[in-house]
Parts: structure tokens; C-alpha cells; sequence
């Protein structure tokens, strides 16, 4: 066990491991992505673990690490009120081989880190720095707790990368007379670990749920959800409808399954997440499209990991217009499926309250909830057209498609008026597989996915309006040309293009009080040599990716970087183009990372 406590003036000695700077030439880690903003003054830092080595845990088959346990103790140097609180993570590999594994850091149940690790190579030990604006989490830090690290490693004599990973808390007092942010009164983890626990669902039907007891005055919930794809499901988005299985199997890069290599995957290319209060829906999130550093194949990913990779931002789910019905006095449970998931899918979800200090109580009523009235309307649809030329070499696509659109609203009598919550969500979902097998040889697929989903939540109270717009895009395309050779193995020819789109506008009365814009985008391909088994890669040549990181607010940010990559490093890196003055600035209070 180890505790964890630290003052302002052990800042310097409480340095955690160290991460080289980004430079050309760089071969470990090399992201365009910022640090959390940090306010101006100096932090009190609590140090949460430091230096755990990750090793020969678990095995190969189970997936199931031995948690690394840790005290929390609250400082008295670190009191409050703080004006932001910020987890800073380090992590680094080994030279050698190793896969890339799933990370968490867990604090009473409660989920404050989920990443994933960074494969290193023989000659290669990736460092690496995380970090999550925690400050709405801020009533988690106020009492002593429990943490755990759980990292899924395994060593053996081929797989001998060990990791290694340090943690802490920087808390920054807030000025004088100045206005702090309103964290939220409790924070619930959904695990049922006091501890806290990765949940694993296998199918559609399959839950991470949690039976609560609650306050009886919230005034606001949210719903902080993660859904992390794994083993045939890693690639989700490659899979197929199962009809289609049998004659798409050879164009797969997908992962292995049950002893079959690069095996196609079921269930369609279509995955969400869907919450439920009491088993009635309460509301849905788009599944992002991770990609592993061992995904589809590692060489793309070398320095420049896929979007959010190491470090997986949640989506919040607003729950507010149930909070009349979470005020009942009576036990509620709050439950997270993932649509058509298809072995498997892991889960973690924090529950965020909010109380009203002025009534022990409130009540109201929810008023309208057409997510689960026209359940039905949201159902994947799958469209096939094939063509079957000569020689039996087959052509043709697979089209998934689905749009929803819902209304929740709910009305709360509070110590300051009646407040009236509407949420809408309209989504729509889209990916485009076309085959085309011309000859014995070469097999080829193209995938053009799409996810749009655009939340607005609009407050009504004593003839005020207020409304919150969240815009999300998430597009996505995956070429891959295989070329088989006589014994079995093949060249694959790869090309991935991603990003990570995010508008969000804040409004009152009609006016605008925020806005913000976030482009992550993400290019990379490769051509390498893949064994008969699909399980060892060879020869890779023609490495090249980028990717570029733009994010504006009205609060006078501005962060523009690229970094581009070949063979493996990093050949050049390019900021604070489109900033004034070409130089980036970020507000101590913007949130680029955020949710």
C-alpha cells in the first residue's frame, strides 16, 4: 500500500517520471495533443502511486490482472477551494515486445483514468503523460479513499515489455474573491468494486448496472460513460452483418478468434450505448472508434498513436430530467448496455449529482421520454448489394445505416423556481464496406463510416432560457489491399484517416455566452508483410502519418499543432498556425479534452 500525501512546497520532489520532450526525431511517443490548461500560481500535489512496475500478472488467456492497490489521504495544504484539479499520469514500457494494454486508475469505485498503452520495439521505450481535468470530481478528494491501478500485463519469453506507471493530484487554489467551479456534491462509481473494477459485457443483453440510494434533492445528474471495444470486437467497425460473414472473411484485418486468424466479426458494424433508470432508456452515446497501438497493424501507429488512444474521453449523458424521479426516496438502478456488442466490450461510468442546498427534498415529474416510446425507430438497417464475376472473385457492399432522434424532458420544483430540462438528441449512423475481389490474388475493402450526433439541452427557470449544444462527428476511413502470395502470407497496403470533431455553443436568452471548436484529425498508412497466420509482420515500408490538433474558444484560445511521422519518428512538427501571433495560448479555464 502506498499513501499518498504531499504539500505546495513538494512540488519539486515529487516529480514523476520523466517524459522527453517532443522533437524531431522523436521514436517513443509523439502526440499533437495539449496538456490540460493549468491555471496560473503554484499547485498542492498529492502523489497517488508512484513507480508501480507491471509485470508477469494475470495470463494470456483471462485478461485479468492483479490490482495495484493505493491509500488516498487529503492533505491539509490542499484544502480549497480550488479553482482546478488536475490527474497527471506517467507512464513508459520497456524495450522489447509487448501488447498494447488497457489502463485504469480507480478511486472508491470511481473511475479517473482509462487509456491504453503505447507498444514499444526492440530498440524503442515509449514515455508517455497523461492528464484529466478532475475538477468537477472535486468532492471525491475531500475524504480519505481507496484507490487501484489495473493494468492487464503479461510477460513471458516472447512478450517482455514491463510497464511502468506513476500518479498524481495537482490541486490549484483559487484566487482571492475569485469564482470557483461548482463540482458536482457526490460522485458513484457504477462498479459494484469498492475499489473499482472494469465491467465486461459479451453481448447486447449483458449490463454494467448499479442499485442506488440517493439524495433526495438533486437537482442535476450526468452520466460519465466509457466503452472500450476488446478482443472481436476491437475493430468494431470492420465488422459485418453476419449473412455476411463467410464471403467477406478473407478481406479481414480483423483480430484472431477462437483460433482462427484475422477472422471477420458479426453482429454488424453498427455499436452504442444505451443507459437505462429502472430499466426505462434515460439516454445513448456514440461508441468512438478507438484504434489500439496494435491494432490493424502496429506500424501505423509508431510514434503517433490513433486519436485519444492513450488517454479515452468520456461522454456525458445528462440525466437530468429524471432527477424528479431520482428524488422518490426509493432505490433507483442506473444500468449501461452496449447495442450489438459481440465479444466484448468493457464498461466504466461515474454518476455526477448535484444537490439544492435550499430544499431536503424536491419534486416534479418526468414529462416526456420518446426514446422509450419509439424504441422500436432505432434499430440498425442493413442494405447488401453483390456482384459475382468470373472465377467466382465476388464484388459488392454492405451499407449499415441508422438515425435517431429523441426528446426527454422533465419539469423540478426547487428552492429557486420550477425548472423545466429538455433533452434532444438526433444521431445519425453510417458505414459503407465495398469488397472488391477482381482476381485470386487481391482482395480489397474500403470502409467509410460516419457518426453525427448533436445534443441539445435547453433549461428553462422564471422566464430564462438557456441552452447547451454539443455537436459531435466522428468520421472514419479504412482502405486495405491485400496481396496474397502462394504460401499463405500477404502484403497488406493500409491507409487509416480519422478525427475527432466537437462544436460546442453555450447560449442565454438568445445571446452567446460560450463557444468553442475542436478538429483532431488523423492520417496514417503503411505497407507491410503479414504471415500466413496474420499474427507476425514483417518489413514494413513507406511509413507516413500525421496528425493535427486545432482548438479555438471565445474565451481567446487558440492551439493549433501537427506533428508528422515516417519510418517510426517523428520528421516534423508545426504549431500555432491560424493563432495570433502564431503562437498557441490556452485560458486557464478552457477544457480542449473535456467531454
Amino acid at each position: 500500500m502506498l499513501s499518498a500525501a504531499a504539500s505546495a512546497s513538494a512540488l519539486a520532489m515529487n516529480q514523476s517520471i520523466a517524459v522527453p520532450p517532443l522533437k524531431k526525431g522523436t521514436r517513443g511517443v509523439a502526440v499533437a495533443n495539449p496538456p490540460v490548461p493549468h491555471p496560473p500560481g503554484h499547485a498542492c500535489v498529492v502523489t497517488l502511486y508512484k513507480h508501480m512496475a507491471f509485470g508477469a500478472h494475470g495470463s494470456s488467456a483471462a485478461q485479468k490482472a492483479h490490482p495495484h492497490q493505493w491509500s488516498f489521504s487529503p492533505s491539509a495544504q490542499c484544502s480549497g477551494p480550488w479553482s482546478k484539479i488536475v490527474l497527471e499520469a506517467n507512464f513508459s514500457v520497456t524495450p522489447g515486445r509487448q501488447y498494447d494494454r488497457t489502463a485504469s486508475i480507480w478511486l472508491d469505485g470511481v473511475n479517473i483514468f482509462y487509456g491504453t498503452t503505447q507498444e514499444p520495439s526492440a530498440h524503442v521505450s515509449p514515455h508517455w503523460r497523461v492528464e484529466r481535468n478532475l475538477t468537477d470530481y472535486a468532492s471525491l478528494f475531500r475524504h480519505a479513499g481507496k484507490g487501484t491501478v489495473i493494468l492487464d500485463n503479461y510477460i513471458n519469453h516472447v512478450d517482455n515489455g514491463v510497464i511502468h506507471s506513476s500518479a498524481r493530484l495537482l490541486f490549484y487554489p483559487a484566487a482571492k474573491g475569485a469564482s470557483t467551479p461548482a463540482p458536482a456534491n457526490h460522485v458513484y462509481g457504477l462498479d459494484s468494486s469498492p475499489r473499482g473494477d472494469v465491467a465486461d459485457v459479451q453481448n447486447s443483453h449483458d449490463t454494467l448496472a448499479h442499485t442506488f440510494s440517493l439524495p433526495r434533492n438533486i437537482e442535476h445528474a450526468y452520466l460519465d460513460v466509457i466503452a472500450q471495444s476488446q478482443a472481436t470486437d476491437e475493430q468494431w467497425y470492420m465488422c459485418i452483418d453476419n449473412a455476411d460473414l463467410a464471403r467477406t472473411r478473407y478481406f479481414s484485418l480483423g483480430p484472431p478468434a477462437s483460433g482462427d486468424p484475422l477472422e471477420q466479426c458479426g453482429n454488424t458494424s453498427f455499436r452504442e450505448v444505451e443507459v437505462s433508470i429502472d430499466g426505462q432508456p434515460a439516454g445513448r452515446a456514440p461508441v468512438y472508434p478507438w484504434t489500439y497501438t496494435g491494432g490493424v497493424d502496429p506500424y501505423l501507429w509508431r510514434p503517433t498513436p490513433d486519436i485519444q488512444t492513450l488517454n479515452f474521453v468520456p461522454y456525458r449523458i445528462n440525466l437530468t430530467p429524471f432527477a424528479a424521479l431520482l428524488d422518490n426516496g426509493r432505490p433507483h438502478t442506473i444500468s449501461v448496455r452496449v447495442i450489438d456488442a459481440h465479444h466484448y466490450f468493457s464498461l466504466a461510468a461515474n454518476l455526477l449529482v448535484y444537490l439544492d442546498h435550499g430544499r431536503k427534498v424536491l419534486t416534479g415529474r418526468l414529462i416526456q421520454n420518446t426514446l422509450a416510446t419509439h424504441r422500436a425507430r432505432f434499430a440498425p438497417h442493413t442494405q447488401r448489394h453483390w456482384k459475382n464475376s468470373a472465377h467466382r472473385h465476388i464484388n459488392g457492399n454492405v451499407n449499415v445505416t441508422e438515425q435517431g432522434d429523441y426528446v426527454i424532458a422533465g419539469l423540478l420544483h426547487t428552492s429557486h423556481g420550477l425548472i423545466r430540462t429538455r433533452v434532444q438528441q438526433h444521431s445519425t449512423f453510417l458505414n459503407q464496406q465495398q469488397f472488391l475481389h477482381p482476381n485470386a490474388s487481391l482482395y480489397r475493402e474500403i470502409i467509410h463510416q460516419n457518426t453525427l450526433v448533436t445534443d441539445t439541452v435547453t433549461t428553462s427557470r422564471n422566464g430564462k432560457v438557456s441552452t447547451h449544444v454539443r455537436h459531435l462527428h466522428y468520421p472514419l476511413l479504412v482502405d486495405v489491399t491485400k496481396h496474397m502470395k502462394a504460401n499463405g502470407s500477404f502484403t497488406a497496403v493500409i491507409t487509416m484517416q480519422q478525427s475527432y470533431i466537437k462544436r460546442l455553443d453555450n447560449t442565454r436568452d438568445s445571446h452567446t455566452i460560450f463557444w468553442s471548436r475542436l478538429n483532431d484529425a488523423r492520417n496514417t498508412h503503411d505497407s507491410v508483410v503479414f504471415n500466413a497466420t496474420g499474427t507476425a509482420l514483417s518489413d514494413s515500408r513507406d511509413q507516413h502519418s500525421d496528425q493535427t490538433y486545432h482548438f479555438r474558444d471565445s474565451q481567446g484560445s487558440c492551439y493549433m499543432r501537427r506533428v508528422d511521422a515516417r519510418s517510426g519518428a517523428v520528421s516534423s512538427i508545426t504549431s500555432g498556425i491560424g493563432c495570433p501571433g502564431g503562437v498557441n495560448h490556452l485560458h486557464g479555464d478552457s477544457w480542449p479534452n473535456a467531454m
